[in-house]
């Protein structure tokens, strides 16, 4: 009980826990008082400030809260455009894979065209070459055959011919040989 002023302890009066004088009731009144001054004084000053603040605080949360939303429906429709494009651009593979396939089908055809064609020239040149290597061996068949012969022809000629006859054949050819024409 030290700490407790010795107003207090005068003034109470025995048996009681304080006393409730006139001082003490003034005291009360005028503390009541500026207890409400002091609350309608801080209502005016400070209420209505913070009542505005938490009104903006409130309308900014709520315009943040429209600007999400309108990025969400924002963000929604970009993803079905992106969808769209994606499922645009796998149309768009499937119809370049096809384009490819045909034209490395036509392509392959034009090369193999390209090679019968060739394959048959080649066959040709190669056919058109035996033909004349055939007339060629014909041609020196017939020359063998000729000599052959004219040297058969000569050796039995000479057997049987006398000379006399031999060089009136020959002056004979020879006479008409002069007398044909020779294409020039």
């Amino acid at each position: 009980m030290d700490l407790l002023p010795l107003t207090f302890l005068t003034a109470v009066p025995e048996g009681q826990i304080f006393g409730l004088n006139t001082p003490m009731v003034i005291t009360i009144a005028f503390q009541l008082l500026n207890a409400t001054v002091l609350a309608v004084l801080l209502t005016w000053l400070l209420y209505k400030p913070v009542r505005k603040f938490l009104q903006n605080r409130a309308e900014r949360i709520q315009s943040q809260l429209d600007r999400a939303e309108q990025d969400m429906t924002q963000a929604a429709t970009l993803k079905d455009q992106y969808e769209a494009s994606l499922d645009n651009i796998e149309q768009e593979r499937v119809e370049v894979l096809e384009a490819a396939h045909k034209q490395a089908v036509e392509k392959s055809r034009g090369v193999l065209q390209e090679g019968k064609r060739e394959a048959d020239a080649m066959r040709e040149r190669a056919l058109q070459s035996i033909q004349n290597e055939q007339a060629q061996v014909q041609d020196s068949v017939k020359d063998y055959i000729i000599d052959l012969s004219s040297a058969m022809a000569g050796k039995i000629v000479a057997h049987v011919i006398d000379p006399e006859i031999q060089d009136r054949l020959f002056a004979e050819a020879l006479k008409e040989l002069e007398d044909a024409s020779w294409p020039t």
